[in-house]
């Protein structure tokens, strides 16, 4: 088997392609965890739809550079955002894009860094940050991502490995957010967060 080592702009079409798919498969889900900030039961929801026009964006480019596709995502999440959990989502494209600018294909430690930026990027853009949400789960990725980056070039090595710390985040939620206890779920955004990873 081939271990992939870098991912291009096409490759990484089908991998947003894939995440879009498994959240629209798992949004449900998402909208029956959303208790905060307000119970309106529609974070999968928002989450999809600023997926899915982040998606329309590049949907027929035929650009091989991961810099220009990540640059479209953003753009076309920042337009399409939908209610709190989709703008912080479309906060995290716009920092994975910034942190991926003159890049051409993405190895391992373009994906550290992008993540980061990401994390970054999505902390500044709420105005109160609050933990147990989507922004723990960014912060927790990007700081395995950081180490798993040392140890591995296998993309699919890196990708299982940063999935298995964005479920250990989201099952800590209700550790940090006592709203989410009391409801006994975790945090809705962190969860579509982790069906897209």
């Amino acid at each position: 088997m081939n271990t992939i080592k870098a991912i291009d702009g096409q490759l990484f079409k089908k991998l947003i392609e894939a995440s879009l798919n498994w959240l629209r498969t798992n949004q449900q889900i998402v909208n029956s965890l959303n208790v905060f900030p307000v119970p309106d039961g529609d974070t999968g929801t928002n989450m999809l739809l600023t997926m899915q026009a982040a998606y329309n964006e590049i949907q027929n480019s035929e650009d091989n550079r991961i810099s220009t596709i990540a640059h479209d995502i953003a753009q076309g999440a920042l337009m399409g955002a939908r209610g709190n959990s989709g703008v912080i989502l479309s906060q995290i494209w716009r920092g994975f894009s910034r942190g991926l600018e003159k890049v051409d294909e993405m190895t391992v430690k373009d994906f550290a860094i992008a993540l980061d930026v990401a994390k970054t990027t999505a902390y500044k853009g709420v105005v109160r940050p609050v933990e147990g949400t989507i922004l723990t789960v960014a912060k927790d990725v990007s700081a395995a991502a950081k180490n798993i980056s040392t140890t591995t070039d296998d993309i699919e090595e890196f990708l299982s490995l940063i999935l298995e710390t964005a479920d250990l985040s989201v099952k800590n939620t209700p550790n940090l957010l006592p709203i989410l206890k009391q409801a006994g779920v975790v945090d809705s955004g962190g969860k579509g967060y982790y069906f897209i990873l």
